[in-house]
């Protein structure tokens, strides 16, 4: 969690949009101020998860790359012959 002291942070909008989401703010009880708090909170939280995910999804790359060559795993062939014959077994039986 990001702790410092306050600054601030000018943001340029269009004046519908702006009044719009200070209305929903007000409405809300919240200050603007509150509401663009949460939502670059919330933007930072997403891009740390992709980041996240995407370092998951290459460390399993890497594996399976690492488990083919050491001639362990099921050759890309043969998973799509399997999944050919899973899909018509599939379409036979509706």
């Amino acid at each position: 969690m990001l702790v410092s002291e306050e600054t601030k942070f000018t943001l340029t909008l269009n004046a519908q949009l702006r009044d719009a989401f200070m209305a929903e703010a007000t409405a809300e009880g919240l200050t603007t101020s509150q509401v663009a708090e949460a939502l670059i909170r919330q933007y930072l939280a997403q891009r740390q998860q992709s980041r996240d995910d995407e370092a998951l999804f290459q460390e399993v790359v890497e594996e399976g790359i690492a488990s083919m060559r050491a001639g362990i795993g099921i050759p890309n062939e043969q998973v799509e012959a399997e999944s050919a014959a899973w899909c018509a077994a599939i379409l036979r039986q509706t």
